[in-house]
């Protein structure tokens, strides 16, 4: 049988199959209703990128082998919406996980911009352990914190600065740091501060880059910039960040 007489998209139902993924399961992964799904398989639909992206994560495939019109489909250029995986009202409703998920994913490039440094912590409870794993993968790791830090935000910052002779990992101090910034390759989470409101209530995103990047692209381009202008972080003696974490 010839590849045009196959019924369907037999990619996406082997890589499901494969996974032991279901159309429900992979439905409530990408957040969307079961009835699209159902569509990619039956009628062998291309879905949008992010959608496409975000399923063949969960699968362990490549989603232009899944989706062989994905690229062809999305030729022209993304609007900003495509590159929203998520938004989360507030800063307390994003899964816990989800932040050291994206770390971890990391196989290239991982930067952090952190103003909130005992958040962080808190939510990565191995976050220098982690760095230091990356780093030894080959991951590139750029970290950039806040200039001035007391109490466990500078607990937490002196235990990343004893990163910071580790090869691939370059730490440096910004005065002006206001909004948390997490990359990890093509995603990228957003904690945006809002006036009159403590950082917790802030909205996150969680992007994921797609071609030109017409919304990521600034953020991306505004981590190179705080880089490139912020100092050389000074080393203070390493405190433990276990009582941080904990």
């Amino acid at each position: 049988m010839s590849t045009a007489t196959i019924p369907g998209n037999e990619r996406l139902r082997g890589a499901m199959t494969a996974a032991n993924v279901t159309v429900e399961a992979l439905a409530a992964q990408v957040g969307i209703d079961p009835k699209s799904v159902e569509r990619w398989l039956v009628t062998g639909r291309t879905p949008h990128a992010r959608h496409a992206h975000a399923a063949a994560r969960l699968l362990g495939a490549d989603p232009h082998h899944v989706w062989p019109k994905l690229g062809q489909r999305h030729r022209s250029t993304p609007v900003p919406q495509d590159e929203v995986v998520a938004a989360y009202a507030t800063r307390a409703t994003v899964p816990m996980d989800v932040w050291r998920t994206v770390l971890a994913s990391a196989t290239s490039v991982l930067d952090l911009v952190v103003p909130n440094l005992v958040f962080l912590a808190h939510v990565v409870g191995d976050l220098p352990g982690l760095i230091e794993q990356q780093a030894a993968a080959g991951v590139r790791v750029r970290i950039v914190l806040p200039e001035q830090t007391t109490g466990r935000a500078a607990q937490v910052a002196d235990a990343l600065a004893a990163l910071a002779d580790r090869p691939g990992v370059h730490l440096a101090a910004h005065p002006g740091l206001s909004a948390d910034v997490l990359r990890a390759d093509d995603d990228v989470l957003v904690a945006t501060p809002v006036d009159g409101l403590i950082p917790s209530m802030a909205p996150v995103l969680h992007l994921r880059r797609l071609g030109p990047a017409p919304l990521t692209g600034g953020y991306l381009a505004s981590l190179d910039h705080l880089v490139m202008s912020a100092e050389p972080y000074a080393p203070l003696p390493v405190a433990s960040l276990r009582a941080v974490a904990a």
